[in-house]
């Protein structure tokens, strides 16, 4: 009986897109669905670039975020990003301090402007803690919390320099899991980490839609936002015609064992 319940969740389980990202420190230009080429559905507002969306950074490389990607694939939320020492989490400057933000995540809602409202950003992924020598990134996945803004420079530079959607305070901690960071140095370290998608429970996969995700930090040197369109991953035909017999059987072996 076993057997066949894991059999049958299995196929529920079933993702049918074929790409993947390989969450080892290294990205490639291919590896993920969505990143911040204009031409994959990224947007950015504020940034000393114009429209670029590589290579835009001020004040040198450890300000830097040169790409961010999202993929989803086997049920997994994966996430990628390759920049400066800021990606490692840590303080890049003394006066003021500078560090990178939370990943907020937005379901179902593309015209969020992270910049001017943070509202419609439900998640936040932090980053905790990195081990330059394991190579190990810890994250935690929070929501339910209130967003703080980033705008050091009190309005000085704005609107280039500031964001509605920095740090998310007083959150839930939904769940605590290990990623992988590479200090590669200049502006070419990369930061990634996967968790499963059902941690985000007000999205549907079997009825898709959107996730956006995006980072900055304090001093908002940087923003880039990513709008990933999920297909729904619906549950084979095959698999409903399956389920009355499979429960009818369940209540069999109960009356058996009376």
């Amino acid at each position: 009986m076993n057997r066949i319940l894991i059999g049958f969740f299995a196929l529920l389980s079933v993702n049918t897109i074929a790409y993947a990202a390989s969450i080892d420190g290294t990205i490639s230009a291919s590896e993920y669905q969505w990143n911040t080429n204009g031409s994959e559905g990224s947007d950015k507002w504020y940034t000393h670039g114009g429209n670029q969306e590589l290579n835009d950074e001020s004040g040198g490389d450890k300000y830097a975020i040169e790409f961010l990607g999202t993929n989803i694939s086997d049920g997994k939320f994966q996430f990628g990003a390759t920049g400066g020492e800021i990606l490692s989490g840590r303080k890049v400057a003394s006066t003021p301090d500078i560090y990178l933000s939370d990943f907020a995540i937005s379901v179902n809602n593309k015209v969020a402007d992270p910049t001017l409202d943070s509202s419609a950003f439900d998640y936040a992924i932090r980053l905790l803690n990195v081990d330059d020598n394991s190579g190990v990134a810890e994250f935690a996945l929070l929501s339910g919390g209130n967003w703080e803004a980033a705008n050091i420079y009190n309005d000085k530079y704005a609107p280039k320099h500031k964001t509605e959607t920095y740090r998310m305070e007083n959150a839930q901690t939904i769940s605590i899991f290990d990623g992988k960071w590479s200090p590669n140095g200049g502006d070419t370290n990369v930061l990634e980490g996967e968790f499963d998608i059902s941690w985000l429970s007000i999205f549907d996969p079997s009825v898709g839609g959107t996730l956006s995700t995006y980072i900055t930090m304090a001093c908002v040197n940087d923003e880039a936002l990513v709008h990933a369109d999920v297909s729904a991953v619906p549950v084979p035909a095959a698999i409903w015609l399956f389920a009355p017999a499979l429960v009818g059987f369940m209540g069999l072996r109960r009356r058996q064992k009376i």
